[in-house]
């Protein structure tokens, strides 16, 4: 009885001992999930989404298109943080708020080395906005929780949780060099040249960029900025502290100032040194050059400070005290070779622009950079000023110059005058007579060569050469083979009528579709095969467009005749013309006799065809997709590709209508669409 109340009461101990770890575990588990919540209501209110307008060029054409990202609100003002790349070629910004409000923006300033902007959001009335801050200090620890907050795939209000894989990473593999890492980050803008990342595995997918990394504690560790598809996931987050330092510069200044000394750093990974850092590159020509610095040298001090870098992630840091060095300051180094060392002193020079800026000149059909110094240096160019082509328009004027311009080639001078940017092109261009050919100085894998380039500027009007017409029958037909009339026991082959067009030939003559054509003029029709009804359609084209012929027929089995007057054919899509207008970014095409047959429309219907769109640009902002039947505009009736844009004009001319409506035909509907004027800004310059 002993053992057994015993074994009882040993028993009722356990389970209480055991409800109690469960309940302790249950509290466990539910507290993250508290702390959670908690991080996500102090942060994902003032989390934006980043709807950019964007230009980009292809083909020496520019492109509109839009792309999504995201960012963090980090002022009363309204400013918003996000990545540079999120505003990239952006000639328009909007945000959307938690709250579902979307406001435009502007932007403030830009910093490419570090991958960051700033928007700020534009009201029409002063506003004060609730704000985040950055962390002032990284203490972040492998395994700690994270959230990325933003809008991936432009889905707004996301969030993921994951937690730290790495504090301080560069993206160096185990099988990489690092001296090579910065020439990895980005041709002629590398970006993560001045901080290690926040390499962590929450899930961020394109949208999420700019977004903020948010840890337990309600606070902005970091901003999302790359993710890898493959490999599982990987995400990387410029630090806090870093960015949160960027972005106030950009706020107060527009932009960062940074320094060069003219040589490149490294770690002491791999060699016996514990003390200092490498200098792993000098630049040909420079001051450090001059000032007697090489390549191996090793960096002990610099203004009296130690230099040190046992590994490579500790080597941003070292850059970035460098680049935010006093513009034209002296810097003492010291530096050791072969064991001895000595002083040198250098002048911090500001920093020159990595990359140009892009743009397109449609006079020449072209997308070209500016040339920066440092660019030139990288592609060992005797020259700094010039302009990089870097995309051709099939068809354009650079593509049809003798001989034509290809992307890589660096345009000099036009006329004899050096060209040093996109504003001394245009002024040369806008100098020389209309029609008039220029003389094109460029260089080309180190020769210097010259062309003739006649510019041409204004929409794009393709008008086709004109078309000879044929003779026509107004009819699609079906061939009918003698074993497969025999198969169906009619009494003939021939061409079976599976189409009549509305008053047409065929039809004014009094066929029906399924009659059997079984001859024209006595000659007797016979199909080679049951797949191809050219045999038909050549007959009657090489007859005279206006001759009347005699047509024998099969008519539910028994014979018809009729006489058929032919006329000429209708002109084909490619006949058509069609006209690029730039400030809609949108190709229209006049309607044609097969448009109208295709969509079951009347012969006196008119419209414009849309060919294609720009996302982009203001008619695809508008919603309008190639296929679309433009047929009116602010209830002004367009017949053609010009009367359209004069109908555009004259709507512009309204200053008091912001919107300009649009009547479409898709499908079996007719629609109304919606043109906002301020779209039409992005194109005005163009």
């Amino acid at each position: 009885m002993n053992v057994r109340r015993n074994t009882t009461l040993l028993i009722s101990m356990l389970c209480l001992l055991m409800a109690d770890v469960a309940a302790a575990d249950a509290a466990v588990a539910i507290e993250p999930g508290n702390r959670i919540a908690a991080a996500r209501d102090a942060v994902q209110p003032m989390v934006v989404s980043i709807l950019t307008v964007r230009e980009d060029f292809r083909q020496g054409a520019p492109v509109l298109s839009v792309s999504s990202g995201s960012g963090t609100v980090i002022s009363a003002q309204g400013h918003v943080a996000t990545n540079a790349h999120v505003t990239e070629n952006g000639k328009s910004f909007r945000v959307i708020f938690a709250d579902g409000r979307e406001l435009p923006a502007t932007l403030v300033g830009v910093d490419k080395l570090s991958d960051l902007a700033v928007l700020m959001a534009v009201t029409e009335q002063p506003e004060t906005f609730a704000f985040a801050s950055f962390a002032g200090t990284l203490d972040l620890l492998a395994g700690d929780t994270v959230l990325a907050m933003g809008a991936p795939w432009g889905l707004s209000n996301s969030m993921s949780a994951g937690v730290v894989n790495n504090p301080r990473r560069l993206l160096v593999s185990l099988f990489d060099d690092e001296a090579d890492y910065e020439d990895r980050l980005g041709d002629d803008q590398p970006t993560g040249r001045y901080y290690a990342w926040i390499q962590h595995d929450a899930s961020i997918a394109p949208g999420n960029s700019g977004g903020p990394l948010v840890d337990l504690r309600g606070r902005v560790v970091g901003v999302n900025t790359r993710g890898m598809i493959f490999g599982g996931d990987l995400a990387f987050a410029i630090p806090g502290p870093d960015a949160g330092r960027v972005v106030r510069t950009l706020i107060e200044q527009g932009s960062v100032r940074r320094v060069q000394l003219g040589f490149r750093l490294r770690s002491l990974k791999g060699t016996d040194f514990d003390r200092g850092v490498l200098v792993n590159a000098v630049e040909r020509g420079s001051d450090a050059e001059k000032a007697g610095l090489r390549a191996g040298d090793r960096l002990l001090t610099l203004n009296g400070n130690a230099f040190n870098a046992l590994q490579p992630v500790d080597v941003p840091l070292l850059q970035r005290l460098v680049a935010e060095l006093p513009v034209d300051g002296k810097v003492k180094l010291l530096v050791e070779r072969e064991g001895k060392q000595r002083d040198l002193v250098l002048t911090a020079k500001a920093q020159p622009p990595s990359r140009g800026d892009d743009s397109a000149f449609a006079p020449f059909g072209i997308s070209l950079t500016e040339l920066t110094p440092t660019m030139s240096r990288r592609r060992n160019l005797d020259e700094q000023a010039g302009l990089l082509v870097t995309g051709i328009r099939p068809g354009g004027p650079a593509a049809i110059a003798r001989p034509a311009l290809r992307e890589g080639d660096i345009i000099r001078r036009i006329n004899g005058k050096s060209i040093s940017g996109i504003d001394a092109l245009q002024a040369n261009v806008l100098a020389g007579k209309d029609d008039e050919a220029l003389q094109v100085e460029f260089e080309r894998e180190g020769e210097q060569q010259l062309a003739l380039l006649k510019p041409r500027s204004g929409d794009l009007e393709r008008v086709p050469l004109p078309e000879l017409t044929k003779a026509w029958a107004g009819a699609e037909v079906q061939p009918i083979t003698t074993s497969l009339a025999r198969e169906l026991s009619w009494p003939s082959a021939g061409y079976r009528i599976t189409r009549l067009y509305d008053d047409g030939p065929l039809q004014r003559a009094g066929a029906r579709v399924g009659d059997l054509l079984t001859s024209i003029d006595a000659v007797a029709l016979k199909p080679n095969n049951e797949t191809s009804d050219s045999g038909f359609h050549e007959r009657i084209r090489g007859l005279d467009q206006s001759a009347e012929v005699a047509v024998a027929a099969m008519r539910d089995g028994k014979p018809v005749s009729f006489s058929l007057k032919l006329a000429p054919s209708p002109t084909n899509t490619a006949g058509l013309k069609t006209l690029a207008v730039s400030r809609l970014r949108a190709e229209l095409r006049e309607m044609g006799f097969y448009d109208r047959v295709a969509r079951r429309l009347p012969a006196n219907q008119t419209g414009v065809l849309i060919d294609g769109v720009e996302a982009g640009g203001p008619a695809g902002l508008a919603h309008l997709q190639g296929g679309d039947l433009l047929v009116s505009l602010e209830r002004e009736r367009v017949t053609d590709p010009q009367s359209l844009s004069q109908a555009l004009d004259r709507a512009l001319a309204h200053d008091g209508k912001r919107l300009i409506a649009l009547e479409v035909m898709r499908g079996s509907e007719t629609r109304i669409f919606y043109l906002d004027r301020t779209w039409l800004e992005i194109t005005k310059k163009d």
